[in-house]
């Protein structure tokens, strides 16, 4: 909990070009103070409740400028009706796309509880393409071998080069658009399946 600032501005630093942000949360930028208080109102959440939520942050070594990435599972948005850096409506598609996947039919709705679904991986800009993203993947991945149970993800382009290249496969696609609009933004339903 002490670090909860920092994990809010990585989060916010990591996800300047995520489509998801950009079309749930266009006016994060006009009201930032804003954004940083319901971002961070949603991780103080998943760090009390953390027999449901896992938030794994690595550090950079002591030589470093300091600086961390954050990883974590699943999503709740909160404050809708007060929030002004948010599109109400389009988040509230994007929940509802989201939601399916748990559902008969939907993507991972077979392993139900068991399974680790990675729903949130940033690493900062500077940091990236030196395999701190691999390697909180691969803790993720090592923690369910045990077990024998799926990774899932939904991964954004730039995620499904990583996800791929660590054995995932694409088993759909989601595309989240509000209703009456033309821009949306997708991405790729992918699992890894440990072998056993």
């Amino acid at each position: 909990m002490a670090d909860l600032d920092d994990i809010t501005k990585i989060l916010i630093e990591g996800f300047l070009e995520e489509p998801m942000d950009n079309y749930c949360y266009p006016f994060r930028f006009k009201y930032t103070e804003d954004h940083f208080r319901w971002l961070r109102e949603e991780y103080a959440y998943y760090l009390d409740n953390p027999q449901k939520y896992l938030v794994h942050v690595a550090q950079p070594s002591e030589q470093s400028e300091g600086a961390k990435s954050v990883a974590l599972a699943d999503l709740i948005d909160r404050g809708l009706d007060q929030r002004k850096d948010a599109n109400k409506k389009r988040v509230e598609a994007y929940v509802n796309v989201t939601n399916r996947h748990y559902e008969p039919h939907g993507f991972v709705y077979e392993w139900a509880e068991k399974q680790i679904t990675i729903s949130v991986l940033t690493v900062l800009p500077d940091f990236r393409r030196h395999g701190v993203g691999t390697m909180m993947t691969e803790w993720g991945m090592n923690a369910t071998t045990e077990k024998g149970w799926p990774v899932t993800v939904c991964a954004i382009p730039m995620g499904q080069l990583l996800y791929a290249h660590l054995k995932f496969e694409i088993i759909g696609t989601e595309v989240v658009r509000a209703e009456d609009e033309e821009e949306s933004f997708s991405s790729a339903a992918m699992v890894f399946s440990p072998k056993v």
